[in-house]
C-alpha cells in the first residue's frame, strides 16, 4: 500500500523540529516532533489507514495535537502551522538546515553573521574560501554542495535521451571507439536526469579522451584525465565519457549505470560470498584476482543471480526478488500495440486524422485512439457533442480506407468538473471505443477535495481511462496534492485503468505508483497525449517509466491486439465495441 504519507509527514515534522531550534524555541517541542517523524518513517503501514481506526494517538510520541496535524495533513495534504513557521525565516534557508554537514547553530551563525541564506549563497562563500568552518566540516560541505549543483544541472528524461542517443552514435563513429553505452541514471530510465553518462570501450583510453575533448560540439571542458572528462556540449548539456580497455567495458558499464544504493546492496551479497564488487568487476577477495567478466549478466552470475534490468537497479527489492526468483519479464517498446491518448485537429491537435493514422501504422501500431478535449460547461474549447458525432462518423470512414491492420479508435478526453461530474452525454459517450477523463484545472484544491474529485469521476459507468493522475508536470517543483491510495483503490473497485502518460513533461503515472498498481492488480494504459504527430515517439519514456515500475506486458492495456482491446474494452461497459 501507499506509504508515501509517512515518509512526506515525516519530512515535514523534521523541518518543524529544525525550524523551531533554530529560533530558540522550546527544546521539549523540538524533540516531540523530532520523535514525531521517527516514528512515522518507522511505520509499517500507512497513516491513513491507522487514521481511519482513530488509533493516531496510539503510536509513539503522537499526542493530541500531533495526531490534529496529521489528520490535517491527510485531509488537506497542507500542515498551516508548518506554512507559518516557513515565513518566520528567509526563503532558502530551510535547504541549509538540512544539510548533513552543518549544524543548527552553525546555520545560524551563516544567518546571522554572514547574511548566508541560500545554498546559491553558500557555494560561492565555499569557493571564495569564506566559511568560517573547521577543514573537517568543510570537507564534507564541499561534497554536499558539489550534490546540489549536480541537482541544478537535471534534464527532463525526454530531453536528454534523444540528444545523448546522438551523441552515442557520434562517439561510435570516432577512431579508437569500440564499444559505446549510455550509462548513469539516462540508462536507468529516471525522469530527471542529471549528466549524461557515457562508457566507451577503446584500446587506447588516453588518446581517446583528448580527441574527445577536441570535438567541434565540445564547448568548455570542465574536468578531464586519462580515463574520464566532464565536458559541456554547444547545446549546453553536461556530458561525462568514461573510457576503457574492451575487457573492462562490461564491468564498467554495470558500475557507472549504478544506482549507488543497487551497487551497495550487491556489494553486501558479494562480500558475503568471499567476493568484492568494484568498477573493474567481480574479485575473488581471497586470491585478489578478477573473474572473468564479458557481459553484465557475467556479474550476477558470478554473484548467483540473474541478470537485473537497469531500470530496476534502485534496491527497491530487485535483489531479494531476484533471489526468490520472482523478477518480473518487463514489458518492451515491441510489446504495444498502440497508442490510447492522441490528439488531432478536430480539437487542439496539429494534424489530420489521415497523418495520425500514417504515423500510427510507420510505428508498428495496431491501433491509435483519437482523444480530443470535449467542451465543458465553463468553456467552449473542445469538442460539442455534435463536432464529436461528426469526428465519430469521419473515423469510421477513414478506417474503411485504411489495411485492415490498422484502425483509429474513437474516443474523448473529458475534463472532470469541480464536483468529479463529467459534463457530457450518456448516451454519446457509450459510442465512443474510449472514454478518457482528466482534471487539468482546480489542482491546487485540499487533498480530500481533489482526491474525491478524481474517484467519483472514475465512478462514471463511461470513464474508461484517468488520464495522468497526479496531474504533476516535471521540473514543477509544486504537485497536487492527491491521496493516491485512494485512487488505485477506486480504480480496483470501479476496473478503470489508469494512464501512463508518456508526454516529455509528464511520465505520470510516476513509477512508484505504477509499482502500487500493479501489486494491487490494476491495469495500466500507456498514452502519449500528443498534439503534435512527432510527440506519439514518447511511447519509448512511457515504456522505460512502465518498466521502472516493474511492469509485464499483461499489465498494460495497449499490449493487447486490437480485437483483444476492444473485448477488454466491451468488459468495462462500453457498449458499441462487436
Amino acid at each position: 500500500m501507499d506509504n508515501q504519507d509517512n515518509q512526506q509527514f515525516s519530512a515535514i515534522f523534521r523541518d518543524i523540529a529544525r525550524l523551531l531550534e533554530l529560533q530558540g524555541d522550546d527544546p521539549y517541542r523540538i524533540r516531540a516532533y523530532r520523535r514525531a517523524a521517527q516514528t512515522l518513517t518507522s511505520l509499517g503501514e500507512p497513516l491513513r489507514t491507522i487514521a481511519r481506526r482513530g488509533a493516531l494517538e496510539t503510536l509513539s510520541g503522537i499526542g493530541k495535537t500531533l495526531s490534529r496535524e496529521i489528520q490535517e495533513l491527510l485531509e488537506t495534504g497542507r500542515l498551516r502551522y508548518y506554512e507559518y513557521l516557513i515565513t518566520t525565516v528567509p526563503e532558502g534557508i530551510l535547504a541549509l538546515l538540512r544539510l548533513h554537514s552543518l549544524s543548527t547553530e552553525q546555520v545560524r551563525t551563516l544567518w546571522r553573521t554572514h547574511d548566508i541564506t541560500s545554498m546559491k549563497q553558500l557555494a560561492q562563500a565555499f569557493y571564495a574560501e569564506r566559511l568560517p568552518f573547521e577543514a573537517a566540516i568543510l570537507g564534507t560541505l564541499g561534497q554536499e554542495i558539489a550534490a546540489w549543483e549536480r541537482q541544478q544541472h537535471r534534464l527532463l528524461l525526454g530531453v536528454a535521451l534523444p540528444r545523448a542517443d546522438i551523441l552515442r552514435e557520434r562517439l561510435a563513429s570516432l577512431p579508437l571507439v569500440e564499444q559505446v553505452s549510455l550509462a548513469g541514471s539516462l540508462r536507468r530510465g529516471a525522469a530527471m536526469v542529471g549528466d549524461i553518462n557515457i562508457v566507451i570501450a577503446s584500446p587506447d583510453p588516453p588518446r581517446l579522451m583528448h580527441l574527445c575533448n577536441q570535438q567541434p560540439e565540445i564547448r568548455q571542458v570542465l574536468e578531464t584525465g586519462p580515463t574520464s572528462t566532464v565536458v559541456v556540449t554547444s547545446e549546453g548539456l553536461r556530458v561525462s565519457l568514461i573510457a576503457v580497455l574492451p575487457p573492462q567495458f562490461a564491468s564498467a558499464l554495470h558500475y557507472f549505470t549504478g544506482s549507488t544504493a543497487h551497487l551497495t546492496a550487491l556489494r553486501r551479497l558479494a562480500l558475503r560470498q568471499g567476493l568484492d564488487l568494484t568498477q573493474y568487476g567481480v574479485m575473488q577477495r581471497e586470491r585478489g584476482q578478477y573473474l572473468t567478466i564479458d557481459t553484465e549478466e557475467d556479474i550476477y552470475t558470478h554473484l548467483g543471480l540473474p541478470w537485473i534490468a537497469p531500470e530496476l537497479r534502485e534496491d527497491s527489492g530487485e535483489i531479494e526478488a531476484a533471489e526468490a526468483g520472482r523478477l518480473p519479464a518487463l514489458v518492451t517498446l515491441e510489446d504495444i500495440r498502440g497508442d490510447l491518448h492522441v490528439q488531432s485537429d478536430w480539437g487542439n491537435g496539429a494534424h489530420s486524422l489521415e497523418a495520425i493514422a500514417q504515423l500510427g501504422q510507420r510505428l508498428g501500431y495496431q491501433y491509435v485512439a483519437i482523444c480530443d478535449y470535449a467542451t465543458t460547461a465553463t468553456t467552449d474549447r473542445g469538442l460539442t457533442p455534435a463536432k464529436l458525432t461528426a469526428q465519430i462518423a469521419a473515423i469510421r470512414r477513414l478506417n474503411t480506407t485504411l489495411p485492415e491492420t490498422f484502425r483509429l479508435l474513437t474516443g474523448i478526453e473529458l475534463e472532470i468538473a469541480a464536483d468529479g461530474e463529467v459534463d457530457f452525454d450518456t448516451g454519446l459517450l457509450q459510442e465512443l471505443d474510449v472514454v478518457v477523463a482528466a482534471a487539468h484545472t482546480g489542482l491546487k484544491e485540499p487533498r480530500n477535495k481533489l482526491t474525491r474529485r478524481l474517484c467519483k469521476a472514475m465512478e462514471h459507468p463511461c470513464v474508461d481511462i484517468l488520464a495522468h493522475p497526479t496531474g504533476r508536470m516535471l521540473g514543477r517543483e509544486m504537485l497536487p496534492s492527491i491521496a493516491m491510495e485512494a485512487v488505485l483503490e477506486t480504480a480496483v473497485e470501479t476496473g478503470t485503468y489508469l494512464e501512463m502518460n508518456s508526454h516529455v513533461l509528464r511520465l505520470d503515472l510516476p513509477d512508484t505508483y505504477a509499482r502500487q498498481a500493479r501489486d494491487l492488480g490494476v491495469t495500466l494504459a500507456l498514452g502519449s497525449g500528443a498534439q503534435h504527430i512527432q510527440e506519439m515517439r514518447t511511447m519509448r519514456l512511457g515504456v522505460l517509466t512502465a518498466r521502472r515500475g516493474w511492469l509485464a506486458p499483461d499489465q498494460l492495456l495497449n499490449t493487447l491486439p486490437y480485437h483483444g482491446l476492444l473485448r477488454r474494452l466491451h468488459d468495462w461497459g462500453v457498449s458499441n465495441v462487436t
